[in-house]
């Protein structure tokens, strides 16, 4: 239940096509394997191989359960257009096979006293609360520099990839395996994000698209008659909430820790505490849980019962609930949560 909380959250996103120019010049100009080069690479890798999901489902050699699944893209994305008011444009019409489990990983960094996540900057995304790799040598590398000065590192593997509509984004061999709940899910939080995306403001952005993907989910739904899917997706978001809430509660319980500025070895011993009693709370076995392992939880989760609430007020009308928090102030102490 615990993993199914973070189950695809881990999305790169932000290589927008500024951003894509400026990596290219410096990649191409430059001998040394770099950070740069591998972004420039893992992109390219990602666009050459986008076909039409339109051209592939006229394909002999494709399977029923791909066809189907694709073919669920189409209609998602057309009743994500219609029905939720989101942009319209190519975005997850085109289909791109990676070949691998994985299409690369996230590093999260903390300070070993601290909640607060260490950020990265590019230009238009601004500042986000992770660092991606296409390849997993490379985020193991980078994670254990981060380690030997002192932080505390949480690395994931990410299979959902966005550009924020600067370019076609394309649905994923990866994404295939989910099942149609969590499959349209990530289709309208990625088309949320192309409709809203607040620059250096990771939990803003991450829970504004949260609560368009469970509402938006829900409505396509019902749309279909899906009554028993409907429950399924609510029981399951339940219990990912409750856990999740248990997540949000450790991480209090250490900035309140952190916070006090006590003897350090104490701090140590009750973050460890605290983590181990969590780990054994959730069943979480095989890994041990640091401040970085809550980053994403927070990310992603903290500010959805916020916009809800906006939503809610609205009576469900997304064009409405857009208009609202557009008009939100950005570091307003109203949506510190």
């Amino acid at each position: 239940m615990t993993k199914r909380a973070i189950k695809r959250k881990l999305v790169i996103s932000g290589f927008s096509f500024v951003l894509l120019l400026t990596l290219l010049i410096l990649a191409l100009g430059s001998c040394q394997d770099s950070y740069l080069t591998q972004a420039v690479a893992g992109h390219l890798r990602i666009m050459h191989a986008r076909q039409p999901i339109k051209k592939i489902l006229k394909q002999d050699n494709i399977d029923r359960k791909t066809k189907g699944k694709l073919q669920m893209v189409l209609d998602v994305r057309a009743f994500a257009t219609k029905e939720l008011g989101l942009p319209d444009n190519k975005s997850y019409t085109l289909y791109s096979d990676i070949k691998s489990d994985y299409l690369g990983w996230n590093v999260y960094c903390t300070p070993r006293f601290s909640v607060e996540p260490k950020t990265w900057c590019y230009p238009i995304a601004g500042c986000v609360v992770y660092h991606g790799y296409f390849k997993k040598d490379k985020a193991l590398k980078f994670a254990s520099e981060m380690n030997e000065q002192g932080l505390d590192v949480y690395v994931s593997g990410f299979s959902a990839y966005s550009t924020l509509g600067w370019y076609n984004d394309p649905i994923l061999s990866t994404n295939l395996r989910y099942d149609s709940v969590d499959l349209a899910g990530l289709i309208i939080h990625e088309l949320a994000h192309q409709k809203l995306y607040r620059k250096g403001d990771s939990r803003f952005s991450e829970g504004f698209a949260e609560t368009v993907e469970r509402a938006g989910v829900l409505r396509w739904l019902r749309s279909l008659g899906r009554t028993d899917q409907v429950e399924q997706a609510l029981k399951s978001w339940e219990q990912s909430d409750q856990a999740v809430d248990r997540m949000l509660k450790a991480r209090n319980d250490l900035n309140a820790i952190y916070q006090s500025k006590a003897d350090t070895t104490w701090m140590l011993n009750k973050k460890d505490s605290i983590l181990n009693e969590l780990g054994k709370d959730l069943n979480i076995k095989n890994k041990r849980l640091n401040n970085a392992y809550l980053v994403p939880i927070s990310t992603y989760h903290s500010m959805i019962p916020y916009f809800q609430s906006i939503l809610d007020s609205c009576g469900g009308d997304f064009r409405q609930f857009y208009d609202k928090v557009k008009r939100l102030r950005l570091g307003s102490t109203e949506i510190s949560t």
